[in-house]
């Protein structure tokens, strides 16, 4: 293995002699112990210098140094290359560890959380009438709101949970005949809108394959008798 002397020389003549990239190309061969296939300085330098890693940093340090824009600024290359070095671990360092780790079954809870939480504020999206409303809606007075809460308990009707009451999707009421579309109460009642008033909001409002197009967008249209017969499908299909 070459002393400290011979290799203080080889670096000095390495100095004189690289371009910008040539030198960019010795650090990194300093840095991580690698050289190019062949018999060239580098290779050799990299492969006789000492393994520790504190003189490999004095090596790049001593080396960029020799460049006529680094001149005199050793130490604080040094510094900085050694920074560059540690950066990895200065990064997990400065995360940290996580706060806490799941076991499947969390992760698993979790998960479930997530995508129906991304499902509920898609649904709110779409327009709601409030029970006052929705009363005018199936023909009543605002304040008269029997009807509605008996629709809804029948599932004739789909209201979502909000607060302390419940809102009412407007895409199930019919404004001509101030009813609830027949075809929407078909559904709501053979998929229980009362037991399950997301599933249902769901079904309604996100792209079913067999319709290839949203439930909603069917309603009052010529393929509204397409709901109810996926709809039974889906029923069949659950068991």
């Amino acid at each position: 293995m070459a002393n400290r002397m011979e290799l203080d020389q080889r670096i000095g003549d390495l100095g004189r002699v690289l371009s910008d990239a040539d030198l960019a190309e010795a650090l990194l061969t300093l840095m991580v112990r690698r050289g190019r296939d062949g018999g060239d300085v580098l290779t050799r330098l990299a492969a006789e210098w000492p393994a520790e890693e504190s003189v490999l940093l004095d090596a790049a340090a001593s080396l960029a140094a020799r460049h006529h824009a680094l001149q005199g600024a050793e130490s604080r290359l040094r510094s900085w290359l050694g920074l560059l070095t540690l950066r990895s671990d200065l990064a997990r360092q400065l995360g940290g560890t996580p706060h806490r780790v799941l076991d499947e079954t969390e992760h698993t809870v979790l998960a479930q959380a997530t995508i129906q939480g991304e499902a509920m504020r898609t649904i709110w999206r779409e327009p709601m009438l409030e029970p006052r409303d929705t009363a005018v809606a199936l023909g009543a007075r605002g304040t008269n709101r029997e009807n509605v809460r008996t629709y809804r308990k029948r599932s004739w009707l789909l209201g979502l949970p909000a607060g302390r009451g419940y809102v009412y999707p407007a895409l199930q009421f019919d404004a001509e005949w101030r009813d609830v579309f027949p075809e929407v109460r078909a559904v709501n009642e053979r998929l229980d809108a009362a037991g399950d008033p997301w599933g249902v909001a769901s079904w309604w409002i996100f792209r079913h394959a067999r319709l290839d197009a949203r439930p909603v967008e069917l309603v009052g249209t010529d393929r509204a008798d397409d709901l109810a017969r996926v709809a039974e499908a889906a029923i069949e299909l659950v068991g």
